[in-house]
């Protein structure tokens, strides 16, 4: 299906509406008539004409083209996706070949209680767009399917949908479903729209049924700390075949490629190994061993390396290290020579338990979503390997942190922002409905699919202003992705939510403030986290790049503009005095001691017994001057983009603050009347779009996980519903490199 877009134009007038509520439909149709046909002698409004030059130019050159999203010889589009199209009965949406017109009256007589209009609203462009319908998705079989006499399970009568399972499998695949969308000024990401349905997880052969969990009462607060036998027990069950077998979790395909004899030989004879009589093993070869591991049981990368089932993984490169052991790049030799990142576990007692509970956190992720539709990475395999636990993954891309270092400009489109917060969002309200808790979202956790990219030259004063890091990886250019799709990576610091909590998780900069404060936490901590990345997405860096408790909690109450709340402070208080829960060790020293007791309220600067302040200039700096509240921080960035007009203040309602911005457009436009303004560029949709993303984070950043918007309620806030024009819409898909 090629997705239409017809421009229409749509003129919002008090004086318009009062005739249409008066005039008939015949005289209706005449009005309509007569304002087309004068649309050119009556356009005068010097916004609308520059608003219409500049986004017809962008469908002209990319969207009639770059948005289609079914084209089957399109090299960009993602190999899982290309699926039948497919319409379901809940989000049905007519399609045809030809443009649709809208009819630009509005008759209250027929459309009263469908159509909303803002009174104050200006003239803008429509498009009417026809949603694409496309990816497939997992769906438990419904109750209304059968099973045919050949014991294939085969779906209900529906025109959309042929598709047939065999009664070993639990799923069926229909197409992922887009939530429906108002007609809308401006173009939204198919990303942006992805739905969501828990009734996916209604697994009928689950004899263990979590019960969804989405945010947590005041009593956890206080007593929250997890059964650790728990987590004891389901580790215990977690069966690691020994060397050379396949994972229990793998299923093998029929055939299985194999390499020839000679290349098999010639790979492998490094690693041969011969017993002496006391069985001691050593290595064949006198130079050289292969897969080493040092004192501190990490694997000792080293290109080449041969490991696992007859030499079948050839280690090429490193991807990532830390202290749970190391990421490799490796070609699997099993079927075809291919690439997969192979993750090596520390030969050490704790890391191998800490270990088997990713396992079973990404074998629950796989039995609900075995094609991946809910962008968390897919267990392929898992094998042990010289005390090694060794997890086989697909090798994507890289993350988003490191596509942002390697950017000229790392603050990414609006539009972008929002098709990658809907698939995190989305993500995590898929975790948590399993009952699984990710602890350490951040950008680094975070991998692009396809890293295929627009770029464009910076003007020399730009790239004069970089850093030489930057500027060397950048090498002067701003890179925009053609595809945002991004995958959810690194599952070892995730738990099951009845399962033991750790009492400090989290990487510090997108750390949830009740975990610094000692409190118990749960799945709102995943929320904070994810605000905390949508932040570095718009202004490029890091919100909190802190490294101590108390700067980070002035910052917090900076940002959000109002003190920790005086109840969770007192809870704060009462837990540590009881000691209930497991706290951090040293949650006393650099914690509890900044709190007055009396007013429950942070005291900072830090000043000592004299009441000299002793906080350091660089920390004041850092919290008085490098961060502000976060609508204001926020408007600062964007006004880089669309000029000093741009100021948003949450504490007002969005007509309001488009009332003062509207005023400040029109004094610009008096006084610089002979001149090209960028703020020209600031249309009334744009700034709903940011005004509204805004909003959703401060409903995120809530102080009291207990009141904090859930991944469920964020899915359908009304920033979903608003869309952007701007590169990273002109670039969707598009062929051009």
């Amino acid at each position: 299906m090629s997705q239409n877009i017809q421009i229409g134009t749509r003129k919002r007038s008090r004086a318009n509406m009062n005739n249409s509520t008066t005039t008939g439909p015949a005289n209706n149709t005449s009005s309509n008539k007569t304002f087309l046909d004068n649309f050119e002698e009556t356009r005068t409004n010097k916004l609308l004409d520059e608003m219409f030059a500049r986004q017809n130019s962008f469908l002209t050159d990319n969207l009639r083209n770059s948005l289609d999203l079914n084209q089957a010889d399109n090299p960009l589009r993602p190999r899982q996706h290309q699926h039948q199209l497919f319409l379901d009965n809940e989000n049905a949406i007519e399609l045809d070949e030809e443009p649709r017109i809208i009819n630009t009256t509005i008759n209250n007589s027929n459309n009263h209680n469908s159509s909303r209009v803002d009174e104050d609203a200006d003239d803008d462009i429509i498009f009417i767009k026809e949603q694409p319908i496309q990816f497939s998705s997992p769906l438990i079989l419904p109750s209304s399917s059968s099973i045919n006499n050949n014991n294939n399970i085969v779906t209900s009568n529906n025109p959309g949908c042929g598709t047939a399972v065999t009664s070993n499998s639990t799923y069926i695949t229909t197409p992922k479903k887009f939530k429906k969308q108002r007609t809308i000024s401006l173009p939204q990401l198919p990303l942006s729209k992805l739905s969501y349905q828990s009734n996916y997880f209604n697994v009928p052969d689950q004899t263990n049924a979590i019960v969804p969990r989405v945010t947590q009462t005041e009593n956890e607060l206080l007593h929250l700390t997890g059964s650790c036998a728990k987590t004891l027990e389901g580790n215990k069950a977690v069966n690691l075949t020994i060397a050379h077998s396949t994972s229990p979790f793998y299923n093998p395909p029929a055939q299985i490629a194999s390499l020839p004899q000679s290349n098999l030989k010639k790979q492998i004879g490094s690693s041969l190994r011969k017993f002496t009589s006391n069985g001691s093993s050593e290595s064949a070869s006198s130079n050289k061993s292969n897969f080493k591991t040092d004192k501190d049981g990490h694997y000792v990368y080293q290109e080449n390396d041969i490991f696992g089932s007859g030499g079948r993984f050839v280690v090429k490169d490193l991807l990532g290290q830390g202290t749970f052991g190391k990421v490799l790049k490796c070609i699997d030799n099993k079927y075809e020579p291919n690439y997969v990142a192979v993750k090596v576990i520390r030969a050490v007692d704790r890391y191998r338990e800490a270990a088997k509970t990713e396992l079973r956190i990404l074998q629950t992720i796989l039995n609900n979503d075995p094609q991946g539709q809910f962008q968390c990475l897919l267990l392929r395999e898992c094998f042990d390997y010289k005390n090694h636990i060794c997890l086989v993954t697909d090798l994507y891309g890289r993350s988003i942190y490191d596509f942002m270092c390697s950017n000229g400009i790392a603050r990414f489109p609006g539009s972008h922002i929002q098709a990658i917060a809907r698939q995190l969002i989305r993500s995590v309200c898929f975790l948590h409905d399993l009952g699984i808790i990710h602890t350490d979202l951040k950008p680094e956790n975070i991998l692009i699919c396809d890293e295929t990219h627009i770029a464009q030259k910076l003007p020399l004063k730009t790239v004069q202003s970089l850093s030489k890091r930057r500027r060397e990886a950048s090498k002067g250019k701003r890179k925009i992705l053609k595809n945002p799709e991004i995958k959810i990576i690194d599952f070892g610091s995730a738990i099951f939510h009845y399962e033991y909590h750790p009492p400090v998780i989290s990487t510090r900069h997108y750390r949830a403030p009740e975990i610094v404060l000692g409190l118990g936490w749960s799945f709102p901590c995943d929320i904070w986290s994810i605000a905390c990345v949508l932040v570095e997405l718009v202004i490029g860096e890091s919100l909190y790049p802190i490294h101590e408790n108390l700067e980070h909690m002035a910052m917090m109450q900076r940002i959000n503009g109002t003190p920790f709340p005086t109840d969770i402070i007192d809870k704060m208080f009462y837990k540590s005095k009881h000691k209930l829960g497991n706290s951090p060790s040293d949650l006393n020293s650099t914690v509890i001691k900044h709190f007055d007791r009396k007013t429950l309220s942070l005291q900072w600067p830090e000043k000592n017994k004299r009441g000299d302040t002793i906080t350091t200039e660089k920390s004041m700096k850092r919290v008085l001057q490098s961060c502000d509240r976060l609508d204001i921080y926020i408007s600062k960035v964007l006004k880089q983009d669309y000029g000093d007009s741009l100021s948003i203040n949450w504490n007002l309602p969005p007509e309001k603050n488009w009332s003062l911005i509207n005023s400040k457009l029109a004094w610009k436009r008096q006084t610089h009347s002979s001149s090209s303004s960028t703020t020209d560029e600031l249309d009334k949709e744009t700034f709903l779009f940011w005004y509204w993303f805004i909003d959703l984070l401060r409903k995120m950043f809530e102080f009291d996980p207990t009141k904090r918007i859930t991944a469920k309620d964020a899915l359908d806030h009304e920033w979903f519903n608003l869309g952007i024009l701007d590169d990273g819409i002109a670039t969707y898909n598009n062929t051009q490199g």
